[in-house]
């Protein structure tokens, strides 16, 4: 090759980075287009990066409401890619090829397959994050602090956990969309979880409320955060106990509880684990041994009773179709449930001064949704507090998946209108 051949294809080169040109071969970057499944198209972004000869990638979706779900693996040899989704009860495996900036191929999910359209696109606006820790006693709590742009002190939010171990991936998408709309929002590992210490298997309802306290009371002293508007949002077990939340931090902004328990904690494991296996489906004779069943081994997790009439059940139905094995003796699920057997979430709510968004899915199958609204309106009407708004969604499940899925193998897209409902009322609030 001459000199000026030579010069020519450097200065060609430099020339395409510096216009933000990405090299044929060159997976890294922002992706965005579609995944399809069973003919249901998802909108996705997904985002590649390298270190060394190693790379990551993860994916957001705004249909799932779902923020930078990592891929367990991605791998590119030559213009071949493959990356893998890892969920709790699926593995998703995608395989593409890379022509320039179009990333185009297959994915099998079980027995399910589809395809993927992939174009390169423009980086989204940076959001600001800051790894974080805060205190409560011998507890140290880990996560981040998404930070929105502007200068100032802004509101904030504060997310907390549903059941089990959720870390602070499981509010991104949520955090994200506060951020964008000029809240400071701060998510973290449960305790026992990701970086925080502590067992979330061993607290109460009252240790995971004070988790939260502790990381309001944090917010109030960073500079970026107007400490009087600050707000805690909960899904679910986090939605339940909101209301202890705000009885130990007297001072917040408003409270938005999503999915949240207004009833007996008994009574609401027996409708959960009735729906879990199907009970409403069942003949008459079957459905009263299956009740039976379960109210069994709630007498037994909530109010202590012995577990000899639940092992001589788990002989007698052990070949139904919608039996399952009661958790061993030892299990985490039996000391869980005596520590929240106690809990009275309407005398919590009775305690709540600030304005209330409820959230519900109309067909919840693990809080009744109905009965739980009008207990919580209720709790609030007859201390005074008539700043509660009340949002049914329609078709909506305990997660806000839309239900009936259609098609049944496509994808279990959520409410569209679900964050916006949340960004518009805490702002309205301010």
């Amino acid at each position: 090759m001459s000199t000026r051949v030579l010069l020519n294809s450097l200065l060609i080169s430099l020339l395409l980075v510096a216009s933000g040109v990405a090299r044929a071969d060159d997976l890294t970057g922002y992706w965005s287009g579609t995944w399809t499944k069973a003919g249901d198209p998802l909108a996705v972004t997904v985002a590649f990066a390298r270190s060394g000869e190693r790379y990551t990638g993860a994916f957001d979706s705004d249909a799932l409401q779902v923020a930078e779900i990592p891929f367990s693996d991605v791998r590119m040899t030559r213009a071949k890619v493959r990356f893998v989704l890892a969920g709790d009860e699926t593995t998703t495996i995608f395989d593409g090829t890379l022509a320039g900036d179009e990333l185009a191929g297959t994915f099998v999910e079980g027995q399910v397959s589809g395809t993927f359209q992939l174009t390169r696109t423009a980086a989204p606006a940076p959001t600001a994050k800051r790894d974080v820790k805060f205190s409560n006693g011998d507890v140290t709590l880990a996560g981040d602090m998404i930070l929105p742009a502007g200068p100032g002190r802004h509101p904030a939010v504060i997310f907390l956990h549903g059941s089990g171990a959720e870390g602070r991936w499981a509010s991104r998408y949520l955090a994200t969309k506060f951020a964008q709309q000029g809240f400071v929002a701060l998510v973290y590992d449960k305790r026992g979880v990701g970086q925080s210490t502590g067992d979330w298997r061993q607290s109460s309802f009252e240790d995971l409320a004070n988790d939260a306290v502790a990381g309001v009371r944090f917010l109030q002293l960073q500079p970026e955060v107007d400490p009087t508007s600050i707000g805690v949002y909960g899904h679910s077990q986090g939605g339940t106990i909101a209301p202890m939340v705000a009885a130990g931090e007297p001072t917040l902004g408003f409270v938005i509880a999503s999915a949240a328990s207004g009833l007996d904690p008994a009574e609401v494991e027996i409708y959960s684990v009735e729906n879990s296996i199907g009970v409403p489906e069942l003949t008459d004779a079957e459905r009263a041994d299956a009740q039976r069943f379960v109210r069994e081994i709630v007498e037994v997790g909530y109010h202590g009773r012995d577990r000899a009439d639940l092992d001589a059940m788990a002989k007698e139905f052990g070949d139904r179709a919608w039996y399952f094995t009661p958790p061993p003796p030892g299990d985490p699920y039996w000391t869980l449930s005596r520590k929240v057997a106690a809990f009275r979430p309407l005398d919590q709510w009775r305690q709540v001064r600030a304005p209330v968004l409820l959230l519900f899915g109309s067909h919840d199958e693990r809080v009744p949704p109905v009965r739980s609204a009008d207990a919580i309106v209720g709790a609030l009407k007859s201390v005074g507090n008539a700043n509660a708004t009340l949002k049914m969604f329609a078709n909506a499940d305990h997660a806000f998946r839309l239900v009936p899925q259609t098609p049944p193998d496509g994808w279990a897209k959520r409410v569209p209108d679900y964050a916006g409902t949340l960004v518009n009322w805490a702002r309205a609030q301010e």
